[in-house]
């Protein structure tokens, strides 16, 4: 599994259980029923480094969101970030630009194209400040 994988399988999981109230588990094998979704424990990693940092990363992304309040940001955009900025922040062998432009790609495939853009100007705010510290 590839890391660009890794981090797509997390974004699903994070996505699906933040709409439904199903454990972990349950999630995981409807995944892998429904969709045969790939994921292994740095995949997991993320998901629970994630949840546990959700109040902090969410005032990360309140502080460099310029133009959306955090609650107007659709909840992919949200949890797409959330992820680059986790691995920015508590991942040191995940370079702050790698974290970056995984988030851009999984913003093309994920989102509209104007939100790719907007992405991409809060965490390049974000690594400006406070990058490869």
């Amino acid at each position: 599994m590839t890391r660009h994988e890794m981090r797509e399988a997390a974004l699903l999981i994070l996505f699906q259980m933040r709409l439904n109230d199903s454990t972990e588990e349950e999630l995981l094998q409807d995944n892998v029923d429904a969709f045969e979704l790939e994921y292994n424990s740095n995949s997991l990693k993320l998901v629970n480094g994630v949840l546990e940092n959700d109040a902090l990363l969410t005032e990360i992304i309140a502080k460099y969101s310029p133009s959306r309040a955090v609650d107007r940001i659709s909840l992919m955009n949200r949890t797409i970030m959330q992820i680059a900025l986790y691995e920015m922040k508590f991942c040191p062998s995940v370079p702050d630009k790698v974290a970056i432009n995984e988030a851009v790609e999984l913003s093309k495939e994920y989102c509209q194209k104007n939100d790719t853009a907007f992405i991409n100007g809060v965490l390049s705010s974000y690594y400006k400040e406070n990058g490869d510290e």
